[in-house]
Parts: structure tokens; sequence; C-alpha cells
């Protein structure tokens, strides 16, 4: 009887919606004004929260101001860095390729673009990017005038988990290589324009300042020259005649060079790890398509009991239910996406301020009911 009663809660767990009941249609009106008040106690000037159901949008809830001292509101149209939520693009994109057969997520990525020497690195494949599991860093540094170090794991490929977005900086260039297209084009092709995500780019545009949410630090100012490498690859594409989604990594490390960065990838504008500006209305008819994918929720690689990594995607187990996630770092915004894919829901949360985590990790744990493990890791 125990073991009947055990099963029936379960199945019943499994069958509970993302969403609390007083959030599906939206969020509670005086939850948001609540959050609104602790955003400018934080400081976070604007965030925007949206949901889908049944793989459709739900609905969408913007809060604050694109830039401090401004009375411009965010919308569902204001474009945001998302930065690390690049990453599940660029697996989607991955993935369309491997279905045209031009990519194979368990061959080397040497052999596609040839300038890893050491052996170790020559074994980790497009499987071991998408996982976490190449051993490669996040980012290298260089220090001072010192050449840059060379992209070395950590471990053998596969062994575990480490984050890197060397890996999926690697990735990108193996996708220019089988393509013979730029990065931009690339995602253009075969995410943007399918999916009908007409405000998106892999590299911010000037002309959409109007647009965009600004990048804020935590004392809730303004960040200085968070546009130059934008505008810079802008001015660079000019230079050479070429549309900026066509730049391949010879043009935009040139244009990094150029800049003053050594010519590392965490400096490079068109980025496949960190670099998408999108809107909440955009990104919410990507993950609607995304989440169908049944790979990207095969756990390749443990973190703990509650974590791992699939392809493309973080995995948490709670509560009875198994979500794919995502958190997003730059400077200036900080966003996370939460999915359940057996059911059609997600809901993420883009913010433009250096605080914007305790902003998502309020909204998340209200809407969903229980706290997340994964918020507890990042």
């Amino acid at each position: 009887m125990a073991l009947t009663n055990r099963r029936s809660f379960l199945q019943s767990a499994f069958a509970a919606p993302l969403l609390m009941k007083d959030w599906k249609s939206a969020p509670p009106a005086g939850y948001l004004a609540e959050l609104a008040q602790l955003m400018r106690a934080a400081p976070v000037p604007g965030a925007v929260i949206g949901a889908l159901r049944d793989h459709k949008l739900s609905w969408i809830a913007p809060l604050g101001v694109r830039a401090a001292g401004s009375p411009e509101p965010i919308t569902g149209a204001t474009l945001f860095q998302a930065a690390s939520l690049t990453k599940q693009v660029t697996a989607h994109a991955a993935f369309a390729l491997r279905d045209r057969g031009k990519l194979d997520f368990d061959r080397p990525l040497v052999s596609y673009v040839d300038d890893l020497p050491n052996a170790l690195a020559r074994t980790v494949t497009a499987r071991h990017v998408l996982s976490h599991s190449s051993g490669f860093p996040n980012w290298r540094s260089a220090e001072g005038s010192k050449p840059a170090p060379d992209l070395v794991p950590a471990f053998a490929p596969g062994a575990r988990y480490q984050y890197s977005g060397e890996g999926y900086f690697y990735l990108q260039r193996v996708l220019e290589q089988v393509t013979g297209l730029g990065f931009g084009e690339i995602v253009h092709d075969l995410v943007f324009k399918p999916l009908g995500m007409t405000s998106s780019t892999l590299v911010w545009d000037p002309d959409t300042l109007a647009r965009t949410a600004l990048p804020h630090d935590r004392r809730g100012e303004l960040r200085a020259n968070w546009d130059r490498s934008a505008r810079g690859l802008h001015a660079y594409a000019t230079s050479v005649g070429k549309p900026v989604a066509a730049l391949r990594y010879a043009d935009y490390a040139a244009s990094a060079r150029k800049g003053g960065n050594p010519g590392l990838p965490n400096g490079m504008a068109i980025n496949g790890a960190a670099s998408l500006v999108t809107s909440a209305e955009d990104y919410a008819r990507f993950l609607a398509v995304a989440i169908r994918n049944p790979e990207i929720g095969k756990q390749q690689v443990t973190i703990n009991e509650f974590l791992g990594w699939g392809l493309g995607w973080a995995i948490e187990r709670a509560s009875g239910h198994t979500y794919l996630w995502q958190w997003g770092d730059n400077n200036g915004y900080k966003n996370f996406v939460l999915a359940e894919p057996s059911t059609g829901g997600a809901l993420f949360v883009f913010t433009n301020g250096d605080a914007g985590a305790r902003v998502y990790d309020r909204v998340l744990t209200h809407a969903t009911g229980h706290d997340h493990p994964a918020l507890f890791w990042v």
C-alpha cells in the first residue's frame, strides 16, 4: 500500500505544471509591484519575465526601465544581451548541421579545424563541448605581453564536468568551416530566420540603441564602454566591405586585436558562447522549438545528485520535476532560463544589472513554488 501511494504521488508530481496556479496566465499583480520595489533596492533598473505553456508563449511581464534615470520602460521587444543563454542557440545550430550530415558529434573537432597541438585536445568532440566535459577552461587569459596559452584540457575529455566557453567558441569555428559561412550567417539561416526571430543578432547593432536595455553595475550605474567591441566590429566590417554576419574567425580575431585584445575568444564580439542579443518575444520563439528536441535532455555528465549536463543544456532534478536550464552572466546582464520539456513549459528572466541574479532567483522560486538546486549551485 505504501509503495502504491508513493507511485501515485510521484506520478502526480511529474504531471504538475511548471508554474504555480496563480502564475499561469500572468504573475500576480501584487507580486510584480513588490518585485519592482526590490529591484530598486538591488539596484536593477530593468527586467523582463517570460513564460511558455504547452510550447507556446503564455505571457511576458516587463519591469522597470531601459536605463537608470530614464522614463523609457522595458517591453517585450526590448533587447538584452542573453550572455550564456547564447550557448543553447549554438547547440541548436549544431544539431541542425548534424541532421544535414555536415557535423558528427563524436568526431574529433581537429578533423574539421586542426590547430590544437595537445594530444588530449585532439580528442575533444562536439559532444564533449555541448556537455561541458571537454576539459577546456572557461576562458583563457594572457599575462601581460606573454603569448596566449594553448587550449589544453584539464582532464581526459568526457571524464567529468567543467564549464567551458572556450569549447563553444571552438565549435563555432568548426561550424564556420563545415558551412563556409560566417557564424552570424549560420545562426541567422538555421535559427533566427526559420523561427521568426527578426530582432535577434550575434553582435549588438548600434542602430538598435533606442530599443536596448543598457547594462548597469552593482551600484546601479551605467557600465562604461559596454558597446566598444560591438561598435569596433561594425566599423571593421565596413572597412573590409562585408556584412557583420558574414565575418568569420580571421575577421573578428583581427578586429579584436585592433581593439587591444590579444586575440583570445572571450574578447571577441561574435561569440557562440555569449554574444546573443535578443528580446523576450524572440527568445520565447526559440524556446518553444528548442525544448522539443529529446536529445538535449539526455544526461552526458553528472555534476551532483541534483544536477548534470545534457547536449547544450544543464539538467536539474528537483521536487518531482526534471528541468533544463542555463544561467547568463555578462557584465551588466544576469539572466536565467528554466524549461520542462515534458510539459512544454518554460520560464526565463532577463535583467540589465549586475545584481540581477537576486531578481531571477526570487522569480524562479516563487513562480515554481519550490527551491532549485541550480540556483544554489550557480
